[in-house]
């Protein structure tokens, strides 16, 4: 917007004003008074019209309609060399966000992928907890179980112990017994010793038999808990040991996965640096055409104020021929500034 403000037209009434001044005045005068406008577009044009000012002063009476053509020119070629930046500036802004859209939508895909492949592993993970803690509750109840298989073994151990206790007692009872009665009964307590020894001894050896069965029941049931659990215990490592295999598969092909990822994203920022190298080169060369151009236009300005000289000069001596001669100086110098007119027609082609 500030560019278009700076208009060869605008800019010239601006010189014009501040020349009526007559005070020394500079770039920044002709923008504030223009009201905006870039330098590099302001200062080209305050040096060509103080290139134009010596044909102001050898012909005053100059036709304003020419010099309106030769702002015109230089407005329209101004306005051509501005279109022409913005294009180019708007085709490198273009190219350039199309690369970093580009890239950042590809960056996007990779982190969504990335991310998939996380959930899914810290889904495996959890499969893999929930499966340990279900295997760890297994045998926790069945150590609960071989906990309440020794308990009742020794309940069953006490219980024989008591046995054996009240056995003695009564043993010793019916020995008492025997001694009380040893004098008048002899024969008597004989025979009910033999019997109660006898009875004595079936009771010892039923529950000797009674405590051997149950041992051997307790034994059995033991070593068939045991037998389960130790298979229980197997069958759980060998598949902790599976799902572990299996998740390290799973981590391996994720990191070689990444790896990829890595590698290509690598490549893809090769690709934008040499992208980016080669953009830098563009400018380069396109600010050493507009610097050329610009040199060739200086030469151009040279060239046609050694030709308003030679116009003042020739103005001056036309001068002291009469008016008839004044006429044919101003048909001259209107053919000079038609050549100068198709001069900068062939510097814009």
């Amino acid at each position: 917007m500030s560019m278009k403000k700076a208009t060869p037209k605008a800019v010239f009434e601006a010189c014009e004003q501040l020349e009526l001044l007559d005070k020394a005045w500079n770039r920044d005068d002709v923008r504030i008074l223009v009201g905006g406008g870039s330098f590099s577009v302001i200062d080209p044009l305050i040096q060509a019209w103080r290139k134009l000012q010596p044909v102001r002063e050898v012909a005053p009476s100059l036709p304003s309609d020419l010099l309106l053509q030769v702002a015109t020119m230089l407005e329209q070629q101004v306005s051509e060399y501005i279109a022409e930046v913005e294009l180019r500036d708007k085709t490198r802004e273009e190219t350039l966000l199309a690369l970093n859209e580009t890239a950042a939508q590809g960056f996007q895909r990779r982190e969504q992928a990335l991310e998939d492949k996380l959930d899914t592993m810290e889904q495996a993970n959890h499969q893999l907890e929930a499966e340990l803690a279900r295997l760890v509750g297994e045998v926790s109840d069945n150590n609960q179980a071989l906990q309440a298989l020794k308990l009742k073994l020794q309940v069953s151990e006490e219980a024989a112990l008591s046995l054996n206790s009240r056995l003695q007692e009564q043993k010793r009872f019916y020995e008492s017994a025997l001694k009380e009665q040893k004098q008048s009964q002899l024969d008597d307590a004989a025979r009910i010793v033999e019997r109660h020894q006898q009875q004595v001894n079936q009771l010892k050896i039923e529950a000797q038999q009674q405590l051997a069965l149950q041992k051997a029941e307790l034994v059995e049931v033991a070593e068939a808990t045991e037998n389960r659990l130790l298979r229980l215990l197997d069958q759980g490592r060998s598949e902790l040991k599976e799902q572990g295999v299996e998740f390290n598969r799973k981590t391996d092909e994720l990191k070689q996965a990444l790896q990829a990822e890595k590698q290509i994203t690598h490549s893809q920022k090769l690709e934008i640096k040499a992208l980016t190298s080669g953009l830098k080169q563009a400018q380069q060369n396109l600010q050493d055409e507009v610097q050329q151009q610009k040199a060739e236009a200086k030469a151009k300005i040279d060239l046609i104020t050694q030709e308003n000289a030679s116009l003042k000069q020739q103005l001056a001596q036309y001068q002291d021929q009469g008016s008839s001669q004044e006429k044919s100086d101003l048909q001259q110098l209107k053919e000079s500034i038609r050549l100068l007119q198709q001069q900068m027609q062939g510097r814009q082609k």
